[in-house]
């Protein structure tokens, strides 16, 4: 498939700060910080850590040649053929001559070396890598503009940064001024003495300008809609419309993801449930993408869905969302509520673990750490751990006891096990765990898991019991998102719409029934009124 073109933007990766992708493209850029490419153009050294399916070397290959054709010196290379044969013997005999011109001259030159990952893969040393680079640029290094990607899983953190920021440095004269032409450097004498003096008390003070490190923004709805325009999708605004209200935009924000819905939607003409659809979704990216890849045949499917399930469960479990990223330096921040892969798969191999978390169920989280690609996956795959233990003979009242719990003498569900148990619920074999659900806290089954896959007769029972509590005050407002509430709707509950109408008094309860009939889902009731 031909490069598309989306504007993508870039977000920062710090070591002591979560990412958010909540803000959005319209915030994103004022409050989170993201960047697009003509900014990230602006710096000297750039990181871009990115999980698979993101289309961090389209990006890459893309960016050197529209550079190139506006006549600027830009060279994309991939770190292996760095390592082995260096950086003049891996360009073609146009690129030679370009760069032989670049070196005689003032102007800058943007390198674009890819896949750190794949070298790493094949035991090519990064280092090997860069030493090569620096041996040919080492005098023109102020006037290079280096850009490295890598799979977050693949990136040794505090290490690789060091190698770069000691191999490939940014000369001190060159931080705060740009590169001059001799002929100018004859004029620098009349320039003020006092301008002149301002600029060396900066230079001297200044630090030295580290790597940026940024992963790839989650695409917005304008760029899906590029995207699968782009690809010939019959009625692609129907297909993004349905993706928004099927609530699966986290499973459409990187290119490769939304390309596997497009694949579904042209197939069937539409989704399936939202359980359904994630259960899709884990299988796509639980197999290596690139058939190619060394470690592809290093886990079968069972075992990585398996090794994926037990990560869920003791992130989940150990009350946190975050792994600590394969071959990191000893770090006590990094390790701080991180928790090691080798301590939840001891019997794998160091292969085997980290050939798991490149999947694309994982992405950048902080500096040094991982997480599941997006929170639900990870409530999920505990859901189908927990099942799979109860089907190994687990006792139900272990899980039970672990499950529900009494607070002030109010019995309720975990608070950190709340979307994992609704995800439980809808398993037929989990009655009595959907039906102490229903008694404890019915709203929680349309808040989490899947409330389109509830039957009718739960559905029902869970309005009536949630109308019970919230009359006699056992419950707060509760907010409900839209696409839980639109998923939960069907036609069938017109009737018990209009039994329970009476008893919600005030505005905010009474706002799901009036969405249930905007839906069109209680038109029975509606008509009747």
């Amino acid at each position: 498939m031909n490069y598309i073109e989306l504007n993508r933007y870039f977000i920062p990766i710090k070591k002591d700060e979560e990412l958010d992708d909540a803000y959005g493209w319209a915030w994103g850029r004022r409050l989170g910080g993201w960047l697009d490419w003509p900014q990230l153009l602006e710096k000297d050294r750039v990181i871009l850590l990115a999980e698979a399916a993101s289309g961090k070397t389209a990006e890459f290959r893309y960016i050197a040649q529209e550079l190139v054709k506006q006549n600027k010196a830009a060279f994309f290379i991939a770190i292996e053929e760095l390592a082995d044969e260096g950086f003049e013997a891996s360009l073609n005999p146009s690129e030679t001559q370009e760069f032989d011109k670049w070196k005689q001259g003032y102007e800058v030159a943007y390198l674009f070396l890819d896949s750190v990952d794949e070298a790493r893969l094949n035991h090519k040393s990064f280092s090997k890598a860069i030493r090569r680079l620096t041996r040919s640029i080492h005098n023109d290094l102020g006037r290079s503009h280096i850009f490295i990607s890598c799979r977050v899983t693949d990136w040794k953190g505090a290490d690789d940064l060091v190698e770069i920021e000691s191999l490939l440095p940014i000369p001190k004269q060159n931080e705060n001024e740009s590169i001059k032409d001799p002929d100018d450097a004859l004029l620098e004498p009349i320039f003020s003495k006092k301008e002149q003096e301002v600029v060396e008390e900066e230079s001297e003070t200044s630090s030295r300008t580290e790597p940026l490190v940024v992963r790839l923004a989650p695409l917005d709805e304008k760029q899906q809609l590029k995207l699968v325009e782009a690809v010939s999708v019959e009625d692609a605004k129907s297909l993004i419309a349905a993706i928004s209200r099927n609530g699966l935009e986290n499973k459409a924000d990187r290119p490769g993801d939304l390309l596997e819905l497009a694949e579904y939607w042209q197939k069937y003409k539409k989704f399936d449930s939202s359980a359904e659809m994630t259960k899709f979704s884990v299988d796509q990216k639980i197999s290596e993408l690139d058939q190619y890849r060394p470690d592809n045949t290093l886990l079968s499917k069972k075992k990585a869905l398996e090794g994926a399930e037990t990560v869920a469960a003791a992130l989940t479990l150990g009350k946190t969302f975050t792994l600590k990223a394969p071959g990191q330096s000893p770090d006590l921040d990094l390790a701080s509520g991180a928790l090691d892969a080798k301590k939840i798969l001891p019997e794998w191999t160091d292969a085997e673990r980290n050939a798991l978390v490149r999947r694309g169920l994982f992405s950048p989280a902080t500096y040094g750490r991982i997480r599941f690609h997006h929170r639900s996956t990870q409530e999920y795959l505990t859901a189908q751990w927990f099942n799979r233990i109860l089907e190994s003979g687990c006792p139900r009242s272990v899980m039970h006891d672990l499950f529900f719990t009494e607070v002030y003498g109010v019995k309720t569900v975990a608070s950190s096990l709340r979307p994992t148990v609704a995800w439980l619920a809808l398993s037929p074999s989990n009655s009595d765990i959907r039906d102490e659900v229903l008694l404890r806290d019915p709203i929680l089954l349309m808040k989490h898991g899947d409330p389109g896959s509830l039957s009718i007769d739960t559905r029902k029972k869970l309005l009536r019991l949630y109308a019970e509590k919230y009359k006699s005050g056992d419950v707060q407002n509760d907010s409900i998102d839209h696409n839980a509430l639109w998923m939960f709707s069907d036609p069938g509950l017109g009737d018990v719409i209009q039994e329970v109408w009476s008893l919600y008094k005030d505005a905010f309860h009474r706002h799901p029934l009036i969405k249930n009939r905007k839906s069109g889902n209680g038109h029975r009731y509606w008509q009747s009124s």
